[in-house]
């Protein structure tokens, strides 16, 4: 029995005898592109021993090795092994092809792969001659005008391909989805990924994706093996995704919400590779339709003290297990809690009536400022008071917003600590400088030069 290949359509004798001529180069319909697949499927089958047959419509071509000896410049001898093509039918003639029967041996190791490409090409052929390639099992060898067939011995490892013809190829399986790029997901834990609907590879992963994935040519890159890198395979997966409709987008997110799947760790430099006002609206039209009005927050902000008291105000807070998606729905428009309260209430500090402390602590603070001359020229900033609302062991004495003229003091910070907190603060509204800047420290080395002379 034989795994007969077949489509429409008499391929030229060069696209299984000329290394590197290709039928489907620059063609962008097409899966072939390198004039080497069928040469390396033709090896790797006489390397495995598998007997085959190849039938341009009325011509056979079979292959075969001759023994040749190799003269190396110290003189001494080796032997390698040429590939012959002898056709007959139509044409008899014997071909010295100058392949050696180990090119490709590092890489072109598995059945599979020479499989693979005989369908990919009888897929092409077929197309290209508006025809439709067809794959199944055959008792014998037997051409057929106006069609190519490869005819192949159906061993296990055949077999086992051609019962998974499905799963290999969109074509057989679901043709309207060779077009898409976003796939319903297969068996499989990690996203399986496609090459114009032929199977490339199986991403590895822990959890699983909620697609499988579809390139097309320029999408991504291959060598010859049908290979490509895992990191740009994720990296044009966040891409892809970043253009998705709300639809697409809309599954992702609410499978994010209900537990750990691949797409969740994808690099969020590529999630949000691209910005305009369409992927905008898909990214909040998809929110909307997962959580309506909710706001969005990732595991850690969903189950924080500030989630409980935003939610005492009366929002709605929906919780994405994905820090890379939540930040870049929030960059697209996407709500979220810091939207709402602002950004300090999103931290935890809840402005709560002026403690009569804060106020003491800033005027002593002002007095001492004034009596050195040091205001350069601004009036007591006014003072507010906050609660931090605890996550952990962090919590914030004070703080001052850039452009506003009141400092901000926790209303659990007394005494000694209490003071330092107010002069840092209103040290900042003096300066209008940040922490680590020179001129927030030079303020205070003036500051104590003056106090000391």
């Amino acid at each position: 029995m034989y795994l007969m290949i077949q489509n429409l359509g008499v391929a030229p004798l060069e696209a299984f005898t000329l290394l590197g001529d290709s039928g489907s180069r620059g063609r962008m319909d097409s899966i072939g592109q390198f004039g080497s697949g069928n040469k390396h499927g033709i090896l790797l089958l006489l390397r495995k021993r598998i007997p085959f047959v190849i039938c341009a419509g009325g011509i056979k071509l079979e292959f075969y090795y001759e023994r040749r000896t190799i003269q190396e410049s110290d003189g001494s001898q080796r032997e390698t092994w040429i590939v012959m093509c002898q056709t007959s039918g139509k044409v008899n003639r014997k071909i010295d092809l100058n392949w050696s029967a180990d090119f490709g041996i590092m890489d072109w190791t598995e059945t599979r792969m020479a499989l693979r490409e005989f369908v990919s090409n009888a897929i092409d052929w077929a197309g290209r001659n508006g025809g439709k390639a067809e794959v199944r099992p055959e008792a014998s060898i037997r051409c057929k005008t106006g069609h190519t067939r490869v005819f192949i011995e159906l061993t296990p490892e055949v077999q086992e391909f051609y019962q998974n013809l499905g799963d290999n190829f969109l074509y057989f399986s679901n043709p309207k989805l060779v077009g898409e790029t976003f796939l319903p997901k297969g068996p499989s834990v990690g996203p399986r990924v496609y090459f114009q609907g032929v199977l490339i590879t199986t991403l590895s992963s822990q959890v699983p994706s909620a697609f499988d994935y579809n390139f097309r040519k320029g999408d991504i890159h291959i060598d010859e093996c049908r290979n490509s890198n895992e990191s740009v395979l994720r990296a044009r997966i966040a891409q892809r995704v970043n253009k998705a409709d709300a639809k697409t987008l809309a599954i992702l997110l609410e499978q994010m919400s209900q537990g750990d799947i691949y797409e969740a760790a994808l690099d969020d430099f590529y999630l949000s590779y691209t910005t305009n006002d369409e992927i905008k609206e898909n990214w909040t039209s998809a929110w909307k339709e997962v959580a309506g009005d909710a706001l969005i927050a990732t595991t850690a902000m969903a189950n924080s003290p500030v989630a409980e008291h935003v939610r005492h105000k009366g929002y709605r807070v929906k919780e994405v297990r994905s820090n890379t998606f939540v930040n870049t729905a929030i960059k697209f428009g996407v709500k979220d809690i810091a939207s709402a309260v602002g950004q300090h209430a999103a931290q935890g500090r809840v402005e709560c009536e002026t403690t009569p402390f804060a106020q003491q602590a800033v005027d002593t603070v002002w007095g001492w400022i004034e009596s050195l001359n040091l205001t350069k020229g601004k009036s007591k900033p006014s003072v507010r008071s906050f609660h931090q609302l605890m996550d952990g062991e962090e919590q914030t004495h004070g703080f001052y917003v850039p452009g506003t003229d009141y400092v901000n003091i926790n209303r659990d910070f007394e005494g000694r600590e209490g003071i330092k907190t107010a002069l840092e603060e209103v040290g900042h509204y003096v300066t209008g400088s940040t922490d680590m800047s020179r001129d927030f420290q030079e303020f205070f080395i003036t500051m104590v030069v003056e106090a000391c002379i």
